[in-house]
């Protein structure tokens, strides 16, 4: 089992499944309808930005550190394929779609287009997961967004929200992964800042978070939802003997993402 879920991991299907997850819970706390076009374009969006860097990355390394480059490396040109495929899936799907997701998604996809590129010639950009945590956050959002008439200031606060909380995801990865990042020539937000002030930025984010989900309002689901999810990213900084084995941060990192699905049930 363990051995399938590191390739389901490798190919960021458990990044996709996550966002599935949260879609389905923000259309359930917006009171809209969204179609299954709408899932199926986050889900291919997501999918190809993520394998995109990879294998950018993977390209740039004559031997990666990592499994996950290391196997993108080895499977370039069947990944690439596979890539093509899910593009023009993505570009047929478009015609489903309402006009205003398409419209709000033009503009995310240029984002990421721009972000891409950047990879691409400046490999060692810092700005990595500012940008990915904007994007994800955006992208889990834009579909139920696309459908109400009305925003108010709380929307707002509840996107920046979840862009914290995928920053500090990134963050925290970035800083198990950090000797590895700097031996393969990449760069991050903790490379740039080192450890110690990267360890007080993320205790800092993090409890700033919290703040914000009491102040909010607790009573609301949706910032239980998101107080649990930073409190597990926490528990896995604090943590590092015991999250460090076999990449367990990734795994539960990233499976906080699946936790909306959790509450649809309550």
């Amino acid at each position: 089992m363990d051995h399938i879920y590191k390739y389901l991991r490798w190919l960021s299907l458990d990044i996709v499944l996550g966002a599935i997850f949260f879609l389905a819970y923000l259309e359930k706390y917006y009171q809209t309808s969204l179609s299954w076009n709408v899932y199926l374009a986050l889900a291919s969006a997501i999918w190809l930005i993520y394998t995109t860097d990879h294998l950018l990355d993977a390209r740039s390394l004559s031997v990666p550190t990592s499994e996950r480059h290391l196997f993108h490396k080895k499977n370039f040109k069947g990944l690439v394929f596979i890539s093509g495929l899910i593009l023009c899936l993505g570009l047929v799907n478009m015609y489903f779609l309402e006009i205003e997701v398409i419209r709000n998604g033009a503009i995310l996809s240029a984002i990421s287009v721009a972000y891409l590129v950047l990879v691409y010639f400046i490999r060692r950009l810092w700005v990595k997961e500012l940008v990915v945590a904007l994007v994800y956050a955006m992208g889990v959002f834009l579909g139920p967004w696309s459908m109400i008439e009305d925003f108010s200031y709380l929307d707002i606060i509840l996107l920046i929200q979840l862009i914290g909380i995928a920053l500090l995801n990134l963050f925290i990865f970035s800083f198990y992964d950090r000797v590895a990042d700097l031996k393969d020539g990449f760069n991050s937000l903790v490379l740039r800042l080192g450890a110690n002030a990267s360890q007080f930025a993320i205790i800092t984010l993090g409890i700033c978070l919290m703040i914000a989900c009491v102040a909010i309002g607790i009573h609301q689901e949706i910032q239980q939802l998101y107080l649990v999810m930073i409190s597990i990213l926490m528990i896995v900084h604090l943590l590092p003997n015991t999250f460090s084995k076999s990449a367990f941060y990734r795994t539960v990192g990233d499976g906080i993402f699946y936790l909306p699905g959790l509450f649809l049930l309550l």
